[in-house]
């Protein structure tokens, strides 16, 4: 992590400094005034509902060494130093900028629709069988996300794998430019914050912004199956010195699947790349195959052989809430809540297949962004369940109920209920957690689905 004398960050940030002991270290930065740790830089973030130089006193409480202030805020602390900015947020990202030109480590970047995570769960397992490897921590892909990441970075770290999200045109521009990878990824292109943009042939136009950022003689890989991919890539203005790979089922990419099995233990597959035996992966789903297989291209590129990639790929630490198993007694749960999309609900609905229990209930929340397309897209939803074997549907919320209609009208699922709110659905859920079932659930990160979950697991230990 950042490690760095007071008046050393007011010069990058070229920032007034008041109080006294500019010449002390700050080892790290906070933004999150419950999570400061000895010594570190707060730096208090102004939101849409919280300000956090409301909680500079627990940051000082807690060991902050100094902290960045924004100019327009009364009664800045005066027992430790302040580092005046007009903006925190700035700040924040300057600093990140400045730190990221000093670092020696190589950078993965990483963005998507979907599947972005994972990738960067399985492309930092394998990278850390050979070098010292860090990565983005939970959800950390956003505007304040990536800038914290990159200044909790150690300087000797070899290799980072850093995920970058995006609701808006021009963010992933932004975020690349300030990460400067080395290898930029492209997982997926889909319907996702479509309320943002016009088309989806702008949300691909969005994603690309990827390649902007990555350096000179870097290498750009992407999923190459995908004809939207295709066609953006051909239309996409890329630095000449940029190389391209791509992985996919086709045998026209650089590297393709040949062979997949699955089992609720986990995945085995079979790659065109002939240096590889069969490699056994402890994830689920194809798609995480297709995932694997972009990270094994980036290990590659970072001079790793096959067998320290096939050992790497035996130590991933996967970021909570996609595809856990969580067993009460004889039922099991599949909590992949997340997020939710036509294309995730998908993939989880095929790993929800591998488990055979005498009842099998799906619960759905709603897939929000959708704008004025949102009852068609959760209508298709319902539609396609006439594809998998379920005895019941459970809907959450309001836009979800149009899933509810879609399946009445098209498949032969026997009983679906419908629900306002996730407490609602958890207290009908009670009744199986003693029985022979498998139950997934699926919904957008707002719904914080997790709660059915961790209340039920919360039951049975009352019990």
């Amino acid at each position: 992590m950042i490690n760095i004398k007071v008046k050393e960050v007011a010069e990058i940030l070229k920032a007034r400094l008041i109080g006294n002991n500019y010449d002390k270290y700050i080892k790290g930065v906070s933004i999150d005034s419950r999570k400061v740790t000895e010594g570190s830089l707060f730096i208090p973030i102004k939101g849409m509902t919280v300000d956090g130089h409301s909680f500079i006193n627990e940051a000082i409480k807690k060991g902050a060494a100094a902290t960045l202030w924004n100019k327009d805020k009364p009664n800045p602390p005066s027992d430790i130093p302040v580092i005046l900015v007009d903006d925190t947020l700035k700040g924040l990202q300057e600093l990140a900028g400045s730190y990221r030109k000093g670092l020696k480590a190589k950078i993965v970047g990483i963005t998507g629709s979907n599947g972005k995570t994972s990738t960067k769960d399985i492309t930092a397992a394998i990278l850390s069988n050979k070098y010292k490897t860090q990565k983005t921590m939970g959800n950390y892909n956003t505007e304040i996300g990536v800038p914290f990441t990159l200044l909790s970075l150690d300087e000797d770290c070899e290799v980072a794998v850093i995920e970058m999200g995006m609701e808006r045109k021009g963010e992933i521009d932004f975020l690349t430019n300030l990460v400067q990878p080395d290898i930029g990824i492209i997982t997926s292109l889909g319907l996702v914050h479509i309320d943002n943009f016009p088309s989806i042939e702008e949300i691909a136009k969005a994603k690309f912004e990827i390649v902007n950022g990555i350096k000179d003689k870097g290498l750009f890989i992407y999923y190459g199956d995908d004809e939207l991919i295709e066609e953006t890539v051909k239309n996409t203005e890329i630095k000449k010195d940029i190389r391209k790979q791509t992985f996919g089922n086709r045998e026209t990419n650089t590297i393709w699947l040949k062979e997949f099995e699955e089992s609720l233990e986990g995945i085995k597959i079979k790659i065109s790349d002939e240096s590889f035996d069969q490699l056994k992966i402890d994830i689920l789903g194809k798609h995480q195959a297709l995932n694997a297989m972009a990270g094994i291209l980036a290990a590659k590129e970072l001079g790793m052989n096959s067998k320290e990639i096939s050992q790497g790929l035996s130590k991933i630490e996967k970021t909570g809430l996609r595809n856990e198993i969580i067993r009460i007694n004889n039922c099991n749960i599949l909590n992949d809540c997340y997020k939710s999309n036509p294309v995730s609900i998908d993939a989880a609905l095929n790993i929800f297949k591998l488990f055979n229990s005498e009842k099998k209930v799906v619960v759905l929340g709603d897939m929000l962004g959708y704008r004025d397309m949102s009852y068609k897209i959760h209508y298709r939803v319902g539609k396609s369940l006439s594809n998998y074997k379920i005895d019941q549907l459970i809907t959450i919320g309001q836009e979800a109920k149009a899933i509810g209609k879609g399946a009445r009208e098209n498949t032969n699922i026997e009983s679906i209920v419908e629900f306002d709110s996730k407490e609602e659905a958890t207290l009908y859920l009670k009744k199986y957690i003693e029985e022979d079932c498998t139950i997934l659930i699926k919904g957008s990160r707002f719904l914080q689905l997790e709660y059915i979950a961790n209340k039920l697991k919360e039951w049975e230990n009352e019990n």
